[in-house]
């Protein structure tokens, strides 16, 4: 007797344990149909914290502990939003295929959706493993520290891209009085005390993967735009402007790695602005010599060597590698930027990283917040492990020697829009207006200042 009701509590516990293993195959919010939810620890990013300390917190997330809660309130408001709307779309969207396949749709106006399975995913979390991924972590890695999915980490870099380009902008400044404090920045650290350069302006080759035939057809463009032949990578052509601390004042990317930073900058929103007469009187833009001299672009003189335009190309070059110092930062905070944009984000997502990008970029330098000087040695090992490849951050002398700053710089990634093969005939002539830089070269004459002799190897 004792045996068979010990046989029958067997059959009882191995058909319960059968019916349980079915019901939870069948009812898994997993993200493949059949697919058991796995059990994950969630983690805040206080007990993140706890682990690192000040120090490696500031080289994980690119700031400090203080700076990303500051960060974290303005945000919090516009990922729950985005985080709301991608529920909507992706109910809408479930709906619309429940129809295609005649499966009846409930008569509940309102059903309420089930509890995710391993609890909430707070927006602080969303927010830390955005920077990290940003950074350069590698998306295993925040997985791990956070307890949630592969899915979600990649959700939280996008509702955090849509969120940061809602509640900041990068515009340059309409307002006389900011654009003449800019100059006087500048100025500041001009040898010659140049005071008429609003902002220093120069294009970075942003690297993609060749994106699909159908991508570059919904962008109205031939994959080959997309080639920049003197990088020889796929990418965009961003164009940007900077002050002298080297926060962006304006960015646009309308044009694939194929074209000249020429053409890229005149059919920017900018170029419109400048034509209609937006800067104050007397300011202008610093470029180089991918742009055309005129009443609002100074630029160096082509083949010189020695002399009065020498000495203004020097001092020129002071404030106009400004530019190339704020890239270095840039892709040296955010180091995804120093692998290619995988081909499965389309071009308009990437658009809006790259802005997202350059808007925490800018809140990190409003917030004092300093580069680490050393990457997190896993961080480092990610970006150039990774299988496409990746660029390296180099010592460029000549920001050294012009401007006595060490910084690095992803020169794999610049000077690929240097060239007028796209560009208008009438534009490879030699000078335009040359009333402002013939101004500025009698200036660097009158103070009887001269290029420094260069630094022997």
């Amino acid at each position: 007797m004792n045996q068979r009701h010990h046989i029958e509590s067997l059959i009882v516990v191995a058909v319960a344990a059968y019916a349980a293993k079915h019901f939870s195959r069948k009812h898994s919010k997993g993200s493949r149909r059949g697919k058991q939810t796995k059990h994950r620890e969630r983690r805040t990013v206080e007990q993140i914290y706890q682990c690192l300390g000040d120090v490696y917190f500031r080289r994980a997330y690119r700031m400090s502990w203080l700076s990303f809660w500051k960060l974290h309130d303005k945000l919090c408001g516009p990922i729950e939003e985005t985080i709301a709307k991608a529920a909507k779309i992706r109910k809408e969207a479930r709906r619309k295929e429940k129809q295609k396949r005649g499966v009846g749709i409930s008569n509940r106006l309102n059903p309420t959706p089930p509890p995710p399975p391993n609890g909430t995913i707070s927006t602080s979390v969303r927010l830390a493993c955005a920077l990290r991924y940003y950074a350069g972590g590698s998306v295993y890695d925040i997985m791990s520290s956070y307890g949630i999915s592969h899915t979600e980490v990649f959700e939280s870099v996008w509702y955090v891209v849509d969120a940061v380009n809602a509640s900041f902008n990068i515009n340059y400044p309409r307002n006389h009085d900011e654009q003449k404090k800019i100059a006087a920045e500048f100025k500041a650290v001009s040898a010659v005390e140049f005071d008429v350069c609003a902002g220093a302006i120069d294009g970075i080759l942003i690297w993609i993967l060749k994106p699909p035939l159908e991508d570059a057809e919904a962008v109205g463009v031939d994959q080959m735009k997309f080639m920049c032949g003197r990088k020889h990578k796929y990418g965009l052509n961003c164009q940007a402007v900077c002050d002298v601390r080297g926060r962006f004042l304006d960015m646009s990317i309308i044009c694939g790695g194929a074209s000249s930073d020429l053409v890229a900058f005149e059919g920017s929103d900018l170029k419109k602005l400048l034509d209609d007469g937006i800067l104050a009187h007397n300011l202008c833009l610093f470029g180089d010599n991918a742009y055309i001299n005129s009443q609002y672009m100074a630029t160096p003189y082509p083949n010189t060597s020695g002399g009065a335009r020498d000495n203004y190309n020097y001092f020129h070059s002071q404030l106009r590698i400004r530019i190339e110092c704020a890239f270095g930062m840039f892709v040296q905070r955010w180091g995804m930027l120093r692998t290619a944009i995988p081909s499965n984000v389309t071009v308009p997502k990437t658009i809006s990283l790259v802005l997202a990008l350059a808007k925490l970029h800018n809140f990190c330098i409003d917030e004092a917040e300093v580069i680490p000087a050393n990457l997190l040695s896993q961080d480092e090992q990610n970006i150039t492990g990774n299988r496409n490849g990746s660029v390296p951050l180099v010592a460029d002398p000549l920001i050294a020697e012009i401007i006595n700053v060490n910084t690095t710089t992803p020169l794999d990634l610049m000077g690929g829009g240097e060239h007028f093969d796209d560009a208008p005939r009438h534009y490879r002539r030699p000078l335009h207006n040359d009333a402002l830089r013939s101004r500025l070269c009698n200036h660097v004459e009158s103070t009887f200042k001269t290029r420094p002799r260069r630094r022997e190897p």
